[in-house]
């Protein structure tokens, strides 16, 4: 099924997604807009705001000194992530700077909120809505509008939007978009698939989340071959163009690169960060980084579903790749949430809930493969809704349609008390 342009009823369907998208950024600005009125204020409340915020802070302290002004914005010191994060957030904040001068410092909250609004919460939106359009083409009010409600309300998707500024939404996004060009490209091997090689590298820019399409780009290729889309010696001249596209986008999205110092810092920080995500931090009980499907479980409950639903989406997204309209983009799907659910269950000690938001945001996204899928063999064999088959068919829709109503009633279940104490957060502490 290859990429077309929208009709009447795809662009209307792409507005009330964008509407509903709008909305929810809206309704986040609220509680996104506290807890940042002053330096202690973002130290009690946030998690890693305080230490990354001071970055951006220097990074925008322009002083007469070209230089020291280059060097400020380049260097800029913290390389858990990459640059392409930091530099984004400067420029969200750039307008603050412009306006107030050097006193941008004296408006941490409305910083905060942009940082939050426009770097962690306009990216996931995005990132689910890139996703709808993979697996629906807007071709459907009731898919699109209904899948992209349930994907931004996945609890773990929502504490991420919620008074985090942090790289994880734009790393999604560009993992997503990957997907998206490959999608688009559909064993053409053309302008497409260099732009999946772009979202590739600034996916490893900014988290080196996309070393993890391998077995993407390996099975892609091998497809081209298989269905001799691709002959062998071309084979080889489009793979080295998309290591060399891929590996330019890491290299110029992180232009501290060019300097050693840096550079080798980089590296260090790099390589202590594998140390604790192999092992653990040293300061809290090592049982709790056991490794192990076992281990991840309750985090999985909390964030994002019980095992028998997550268990559901796996054979949704498995069926889809071998049935239904969607078989090319659910191979995709498969081959990206295989190696990185891998990564994560047996080789990473920590269990915090975002380190899966790269895998649920795309393996969400299959909830409706089963009944949308069933839905169209009904339609287009046209059976009679009163015959056994049709009988049976109903039922199976409707029980499946029930267990999607019921997830996404416990998504937002889970998410109003986040909402609302995030929201009233300074009242709670006293402020």
């Amino acid at each position: 099924m290859q990429t077309q342009k929208f009709d009447k009823t795809q662009k209307i369907n792409l507005w009330i997604v964008s509407g509903i998208g709008l909305a929810f950024f809206i309704l986040l600005c609220f509680p996104n807009n506290t807890g940042a009125k002053d330096p202690h204020m973002l130290f009690m409340f946030s998690n890693d705001e305080n230490m990354t915020y001071p970055i951006v802070v220097r990074m925008l302290s322009f002083t007469s000194n070209l230089h020291q002004n280059w060097g400020q914005f380049i260097i800029y010191g913290d390389y858990h992530y990459g640059y392409p994060f930091y530099f984004l957030s400067a420029l969200v904040v750039l307008p603050v700077r412009l306006i107030f001068g050097a006193s941008f410092t004296d408006h941490i909250q409305l910083n905060m909120l942009l940082l939050r609004q426009f770097i962690s919460v306009l990216p996931m939106l995005l990132a689910a809505g890139v996703m709808v359009h993979v697996l629906t083409r807007f071709r459907s009010t009731w898919q699109s509008a209904g899948l992209f409600v349930f994907l931004i309300t996945i609890p773990g998707v929502f504490r991420n939007d919620l008074s985090w500024w942090h790289p994880d939404a734009l790393a999604v996004l560009a993992v997503v978009l990957t997907i998206f060009f490959l999608d688009r490209d559909h064993l053409r091997f053309g302008k497409n698939f260099y732009l999946a090689a772009f979202t590739c590298g600034l996916a490893s820019a900014i988290k080196l989340f996309g070393f993890f399409f391998f077995l993407t780009i390996i099975g892609y290729l091998a497809a081209g071959l298989i269905l001799k889309k691709l002959s062998i010696r071309r084979s080889v001249a489009v793979s080295g163009i998309f290591l060399a596209v891929m590996c330019a986008t890491i290299v110029l999205s992180n232009p501290f690169l060019f300097y050693s110092g840096p550079r080798q810092r980089m590296i260090e920080i790099q390589t202590s960060k594998n140390v604790e995500l192999n092992a653990g931090y040293h300061h809290d009980d090592p049982v709790y980084y056991q490794k192990g499907p076992k281990w991840w479980v309750f985090t999985l409950e909390n964030w994002y579903g019980q095992p028998w639903f997550l268990g559901f989406l796996v054979i949704s997204l498995l069926i889809g790749c071998f049935w239904g309209a969607y078989r090319f983009q659910n191979r995709l799907i498969f081959s990206w949430v295989l190696p990185f659910s891998i990564y994560l269950l047996y080789f990473v000690a920590p269990k915090p809930d975002h380190f899966w938001l790269p895998v649920m945001i795309p393996l969400f996204a299959s909830a409706l493969t089963l009944p949308a899928g069933l839905l169209a063999e009904y339609k287009g064999r046209s059976i009679k809704l009163l015959s056994p088959l049709g009988i049976l068919l109903a039922v199976v829709i409707a029980a499946l349609l029930v267990i999607l109503l019921i997830q996404l009633t416990q998504n937002i279940i889970g998410d109003y008390p986040l909402y609302v104490s995030t929201l009233l957060r300074e009242i709670t502490a006293g402020y």
